[in-house]
């Protein structure tokens, strides 16, 4: 991060405004970003989809195929036309 660079300083800013830690290095590898960037370096950044980030957040597993395993099935409710 440069902080000669008013854009870095704004996220810099921000960042921290919201809670949030601006690192430069690697996140945890337990971590959701953690796996989800060892994902994308196992199965490259084009196998990844929206589904991988949700179930990485909710500490579900990352599978190759972007199908996400829950627990108990959904119901579906079924409305008469």
């Amino acid at each position: 991060m440069d902080m000669n660079d008013p854009q870095d300083v704004g996220a810099a800013f921000w960042a921290q405004i919201l809670g949030f830690t601006v690192s430069e290095e690697p996140p945890p590898p337990d971590s959701a970003l953690g796996r989800v960037r060892a994902f994308a370096a196992e199965h490259g950044e084009d196998a990844l989809r929206d589904e991988h980030f949700e179930a990485a957040m909710e500490g579900r597993p990352l599978l190759r195929d972007g199908t996400v395993r829950t627990g108990a099935p959904k119901r579906v409710a079924r409305v008469a036309a």
